[in-house]
């Protein structure tokens, strides 16, 4: 079984990597230049991580832009344009997926990696650790917004602990800069509600983060929708995701989002195939698990726990329900052998209970 918390932590850097060329004009956001090209992002999301946690400077290539942020372009003074990024959002249309992205065109190495916006629901969860003798924001997980000041995640992300702090990203895609398009937004969790009968076994394995305020609604920051009790998604093609490891063994934690999709696998063929490995064949998969995966190399991997699996919504496919989260593996991408999700739609009574609870309204994550 792949360990449920990453063993290296993926630290987040506040400042910018720029090689030694100078901009001949001035450095701006990519939708604040009218030069043809200037929406272009070349993609190199493998960046290794050392034993330290820290990025390895020796390897790292983002190709940037004559000195700029890779998220930047050098334009010349007569081509710099006003940001037209000024629309009002709201929280009033769950689960929508910027399946095109939010302004750059993905150029490079880009498959498997999400588009800028693409899954406007994903949340990072972190913690500050000294790392170095430094304080350091350090990712454990992923999450999934329900509500402005809900979120979604495993239990086992956050049950070590429970009784400390944790902060949320929101509207985050590449952690080596901020110059996307879209500013993040991090709040503090204020309290986490941990499922009670969640155990050793990490049956029922959910977890609620409530936040010490809510967070704003932006074209990158959005909620998505709960499924109807009782709904099946067996078969069906979905997507999963946040910034863990490419690989089990040797794998290293993504600087920018991945975009992984799988078919959901039911209950029984999921059951057989973990008994055909070293579970044996007397393992009894929980009935608060579901599944998907099983294609050889496509898969999350550690680093990923706590991420939704989102699938389309049949009476609309340009919005997705939350089926599931990404709870546990045996490795990373064997073939024939899925991962192990939290079955979502089996909790969405508990779920919307404990926001009855807290007195936070449900309309954020319910279709239409």
């Amino acid at each position: 079984m792949k360990k449920l918390v990453p063993i290296v932590a993926l630290v987040l850097f506040t400042g910018r990597f720029v090689d030694s060329q100078e901009c001949i004009g001035k450095c701006v956001k990519k939708d604040e230049c009218r030069l043809a090209g200037s929406s272009d992002v070349f993609v190199v999301p493998m960046l290794p991580v050392t034993q330290a946690g820290t990025l390895d400077g020796d390897f790292i290539d983002l190709r940037l832009d004559e000195g700029c942020d890779r998220l930047e372009t050098c334009c010349t003074e007569q081509d710099v344009i006003p940001s037209a990024i000024k629309e009002q959002y709201s929280f009033d249309k769950c689960g929508e997926r910027n399946q095109n992205g939010i302004g750059y065109r993905l150029t490079g190495h880009k498959v498997g990696v999400a588009e800028y916006g693409e899954f406007p629901w994903t949340l990072m969860v972190l913690k500050t650790q000294m790392v170095v003798d430094i304080d350091k924001e350090v990712y454990l997980c992923g999450a999934s917004l329900i509500a402005p000041n809900l979120a979604l995640t495993a239990a086992h992300c956050v049950v070590n602990f429970k009784n400390e702090k944790y902060l949320v990203r929101a509207g985050e895609w590449d952690t080596n800069t901020d110059r996307e398009l879209y500013a993040t937004q991090t709040r503090e969790t204020s309290e986490i509600i941990i499922h009670e009968n969640y155990n050793k076994h990490h049956h029922n394995n959910i977890a609620l983060l409530r936040f010490d305020k809510p967070f704003t609604a932006n074209k990158n920051v959005q909620t998505i929708c709960l499924p109807p009790a009782g709904t099946n998604f067996d078969g069906q093609e979905c997507f999963t995701g946040a910034w863990g490891k490419d690989k089990f063994k040797q794998g290293k934690l993504q600087n920018i989002l991945r975009r992984v999709e799988v078919p959901v696998v039911p209950h029984g063929p999921c059951q057989s195939a973990f008994q055909s490995t070293r579970l044996g064949s007397g393992f009894k998969l929980h009935d608060s698990y579901t599944c998907a995966g099983g294609e050889e190399n496509v898969d999350v991997c550690t680093g990923d726990g706590g991420a939704p699996l989102a699938c389309a919504i049949p009476e609309d496919s340009g919005r997705y329900y939350q089926v599931g989260i990404v709870a546990w593996g045996i490795g990373c991408g064997q073939k024939g052998i899925p991962g192990a999700y939290t079955d979502v739609v089996k909790f969405v009574p508990w779920i919307r209970n404990k926001m009855t609870a807290l007195g936070i309204d449900a309309k954020t994550s319910t279709f239409p």
